[in-house]
């Protein structure tokens, strides 16, 4: 399972990235992020945290 989870997580960490870097590129023309790509960006925060949570309870589990 925590193999599983640790790809997903990579999978929203790696997209994270690509917003960040999006919005860097943005900001060279002085653009401002969408609200839409702030929503998006956020989903993935929550559920990478969401996927640790489930990691550290079955760390916890196991202990």
């Amino acid at each position: 399972m925590i193999r599983c989870d640790t790809l997903i997580l990579r999978e929203h960490v790696l997209s994270l990235k690509g917003w960040v870097e999006h919005w860097q590129t943005d900001r060279l023309c002085n653009l401002v992020p969408t609200e839409s790509s702030l929503t998006l960006a956020k989903t993935h925060a929550e559920c990478a945290l969401t996927i640790l949570d489930r990691i550290e309870a079955s760390q916890k589990e196991t202990a």
